[in-house]
């Protein structure tokens, strides 16, 4: 076990503006630990103490349907932290968190977590905003799986995670694409669907592929399938 310092935890989230008093309070009062790629961090319904600091690594919520099939919800990194809900209100966890590669996480027992949020207005404040985005995410998934198909799903999500190519104006691509499964699970879809509405749009000449990265070649094509009636 590995201690962390005050300018590491400054890279989270909503602590970035807290004084260096406070930062270095929090510093003795978290333990780090390590996590092995595909380890479990959180499992849905188990008691819940404490609040995790992402320092490094990448992990994924998720959580299961009634058929049992595996729903994505987000994908976390560093500067991240997850256990919130449970440390404010004192249910079991809400979702099952695992490691997507090897992490270093700072562990906040929850008492202490709640006594940040009485004692630095600031980060109050920005608990609420992330809060709020989380709702707004929420409705908007809901929204799309309720009156959109997979295949208008999968291209509106690639529209989502598009950024502008720094090397063509008027661009777009995709440079972290997450893995058929990924998108699937986060979709509320079948590997196998996204797999065929990608290699669907790939032969139209809507994207290409290219090692990691997903290149939109047609964009308003993209969007008019997102949105279609």
């Amino acid at each position: 076990m590995t201690s962390v310092g005050a300018e590491v935890l400054s890279e989270i989230h909503g602590l970035a503006n807290l004084p260096q008093a406070a930062l270095e309070n929090i510093a003795r009062s978290v333990r780090t630990q390590t996590y092995r790629s595909c380890e479990k961090l959180a499992e849905r319904g188990q008691d819940a103490d404490h609040v995790c600091f992402v320092i490094s690594g990448h992990l994924r919520v998720l959580n299961y349907s009634s058929a049992d099939r595996m729903v994505r919800y987000a994908a976390l990194g560093p500067g991240d932290f997850f256990g919130e809900l449970a440390a404010i209100d004192g249910q079991p966890r809400s979702a099952t968190v695992v490691a997507e590669s090897d992490c270093e996480i700072a562990i906040l027992a929850a008492d202490q977590f709640q006594e940040l949020i009485t004692t630095q207005p600031e980060f109050a404040f920005a608990l609420i905003q992330r809060l709020a985005s989380i709702v707004h995410a929420c409705d908007e998934r809901i929204m799309d799986v309720s009156s959109l198909g997979p295949a208008q799903r999968v291209c509106l999500e690639l529209l989502r995670l598009e950024e502008p190519d720094p090397l063509r104006s008027q661009s777009w691509a995709v440079y972290r694409v997450p893995t058929q499964a990924n998108l699937a699970s986060t979709l509320g879809t079948t590997r196998e669907t996204v797999a065929r509405v990608i290699g669907r749009l790939t032969s139209d000449g809507v994207v290409s592929r290219k090692a990691k990265s997903l290149y939109i070649r047609d964009r308003n094509r993209l969007e008019a399938l997102a949105l279609q009636a």
